[in-house]
């Protein structure tokens, strides 16, 4: 299946006490996510028409071990399974060689303007 390595350095604001996840200046669960999430939306990006995103339905996270900030972290997605509009993947996330995160996600392939007529 399709896979994708994207890299992203852990900033003063994705800490766990900038956030509010919690009380040490270490990469927050929060911003793990979000690495994650943008590294599986960018591996699907090329196959969806200009009227269709896709947008996150589940995330089952293991976040392993703290990361500094000024670290580097590498994200790998792969695509697991297509099954219609529903796309899971595997996404691993390193500092170096070390595994950091570990995570089953999914994502819905949605027309953005019927999406959007949900908002009240």
């Amino acid at each position: 299946m399709k896979k994708i390595t994207k890299q992203y350095k852990v900033s003063e604001d994705q800490t766990a006490l900038a956030m509010g996840s919690g009380d040490l200046d270490v990469l927050a669960t929060p911003a793990l996510v979000a690495m994650m999430e943008n590294c599986a939306k960018i591996l699907l990006a090329p196959e969806l028409s200009s009227v269709q995103t896709s947008v996150g339905y589940k995330m089952d996270l293991k976040h392993l071990v703290p990361t500094a900030v000024g670290s580097t972290v590498k994200v790998d997605a792969e695509i697991l399974e297509v099954d219609g509009k529903k796309i899971s993947y595997s996404i691993k996330a390193f500092d170096d060689d070390q595994v950091i995160g570990e995570a089953v996600h999914q994502r819905v392939i949605v027309e953005t303007a019927a999406f959007l007529k949900k908002l009240k």
